[in-house]
């Protein structure tokens, strides 16, 4: 899968958002916020091919975790994304 190009992360009001580009008329009943680690991975990831394994790969790389967690992380982190469509398949 790989990351929909047109959504880009940007800082409001501190906090780091997931929103879609050249949309004039954007609805924010939906802004998915990031956290320090998913903000690092959307960065890492962007026009790249990623599975659940290369997520956990990149994981335990940059931190101290062990592969088990690593992967539930990373499995958890891309159901988040498909469920906000920010991934093509």
């Amino acid at each position: 899968m790989k990351l929909k190009s047109e959504y880009k992360v940007r800082k409001i009001a501190g906090e780091s958002v997931i929103v879609r580009m050249g949309i004039q008329d954007v609805k924010m009943t939906n802004i998915i916020s990031l956290n320090s680690t998913s903000e690092w991975l959307w960065e890492q990831l962007q026009d790249e091919e990623f599975d659940a394994e290369k997520v956990a790969d990149m994981l335990t790389a940059e931190y101290e975790v062990e592969r088990e967690v690593a992967y539930i992380d990373a499995m958890k982190w891309i159901k988040m994304l498909q469920e906000a469509d920010l991934v093509h398949q």
